[in-house]
């Protein structure tokens, strides 16, 4: 077929809502569908966890009744829902094959992290080629309410991912170069990319840091140009960052377009990630 379904990315943080879907054609590559944004309260999400879900769910039903029955839907989870661990695969382990080495991280993991791993979902990712893996876990039941909220508003996330991870699937779609960091400002958090760290993602509450040139002086210490999008509250972006839109990557666009278009770029690094997999598969 030549079109494939609605790709839609749902970004929900406190005091805004971005949706955008995007749908690909074998010959005019990433077609606008629909983008959606709505103001929502401060307190939206409590250290990940969702408030106000009866007014949340009515207003997401509404959305739904809008769009194609048939959708690919990628939700973003805040990064305070999960613990992350860094895991070095010895030389030996780094060779192994499955089901062995899924064991073996297994085993790791029991002794990374503080609780049951009964009570928690596990993935791990490959960040660099010398095997390093970074550990990912989330609260079973932290998942399960995720899930069941979306089933009430008549919503099935085919994914769920990290909003890090998805900045990061952003970055890439860019084609940013080699040595390019990518910040993104939310109302009460920054989110950033860059391959120069270690790991490559990572957020920071923005009342530890008192704005953009002090996140970057003492979080982000990196060469190479930064792009810089979201909420920003500073005055002037410092001279060395720019500002991206991720509406450059679609080939075909349908105006009315939104006056920040900036606010969209974990909505759009959502609906463009590959499909390789569920960040809790």
């Amino acid at each position: 077929m030549a079109f494939q379904h609605w790709k839609i990315g749902l970004d929900i943080q406190n005091g805004q809502l971005c949706a955008l879907a995007v749908q690909h054609h074998r010959r005019k590559g990433w077609l606008l569908r629909h983008w959606w944004c709505h103001p929502l309260p401060a307190d939206t999400l409590v250290q990940g966890v969702i408030q106000h879900s009866a007014s949340l769910i009515t207003l997401l039903s509404h959305w739904r009744r809008r769009l194609p029955q048939k959708i690919s839907l990628r939700v973003g989870l805040h990064p305070q829902l999960v613990l992350q661990r860094q895991l070095q695969l010895p030389e030996t382990k780094n060779r192994l094959r499955e089901p062995e080495r899924s064991r073996y991280i297994t085993a790791a993991a029991r002794r990374l992290f503080p609780m049951s791993l009964e009570d928690l979902i596990v993935d791990y990712r490959q960040q660099s080629p010398s095997g390093e893996l970074c550990l990912t876990a989330a609260h079973r039941s932290a998942l399960e309410a995720w899930n069941s909220f979306f089933q009430t508003a008549g919503l099935t996330p085919e994914v769920l991912e990290l909003t890090p991870a998805a900045l990061a699937s952003l970055a890439q779609t860019m084609k940013l170069p080699p040595q390019a960091s990518l910040v993104h400002a939310l109302s009460d958090h920054w989110l950033w990319f860059s391959p120069q760290l270690s790991p490559p993602v990572g957020w920071c509450l923005r009342d530890d840091v008192s704005g953009l040139a002090a996140l970057l002086a003492s979080r982000l210490k990196v060469n190479g140009p930064v792009y810089v999008s979201g909420v920003l509250r500073d005055r002037l972006v410092p001279p060395a960052c720019q500002l991206p839109s991720p509406f450059s990557l679609l080939n075909h666009l349908q105006p009315p377009l939104p006056r920040h278009p900036h606010c969209f770029a974990l909505a759009a690094g959502l609906a463009l990630r590959p499909e390789e997999n569920q960040w809790y598969g």
